[in-house]
């Protein structure tokens, strides 16, 4: 498997930095796997969200951390189109500046949430978990390059 580079890298952020919305897959009791969409944020590769503290996402990662996603940057046409698929685990945050951390992040990107969070200053916000993705393996799609054009890259080889 290849390094990830700052080429890559810089890949890796255009998508993130241009999505707002990514798919999530969590494991569920049966061990059958769940998609659902939701909002996020991130920080280099880490990735931060608030999900409902009742919802199946919350039940599903409080059995089992691994998750895998999908996110994609805007595009107009299919030759255009550049996406990554990521494997990872999720962690519930709990630590009070990782909370207020995730927190500023998912406004600063998604200002909406002020609009539907109650009581913004009060974390977690009320009714919702942050959660933070930890990226174990990264598949870039980059059909600019070339239809089905991916590179994937181990992270856990790096540490």
């Amino acid at each position: 498997m290849q390094q990830l580079d700052c080429t890559k890298l810089e890949l890796a952020a255009k998508i993130l930095g241009a999505a707002r919305e990514l798919t999530l897959a969590t494991v569920r009791a049966d061990g059958s796997p769940h998609a659902s969409t939701i909002n996020f944020a991130c920080e280099d590769l880490i990735i931060y969200a608030a999900i409902s503290i009742d919802g199946g996402k919350a039940h599903d990662l409080g059995r089992d951390a691994r998750v895998a996603l999908t996110v994609n940057a805007p595009c107009d046409k299919w030759s255009e189109i550049q996406g990554m698929s990521i494997d990872g685990r999720a962690a519930f945050i709990t630590e009070p500046a990782e909370l207020s951390f995730a927190s500023a992040l998912l406004l600063h990107k998604l200002p909406d949430y002020a609009r539907i969070i109650t009581e913004p200053d009060i974390l977690p916000w009320p009714g919702m978990l942050f959660i933070r993705i930890t990226p174990e393996r990264v598949a870039l799609l980059d059909y600019t390059r070339r239809f089905g054009h991916t590179d994937t890259f181990d992270l856990r080889e790096a540490s």
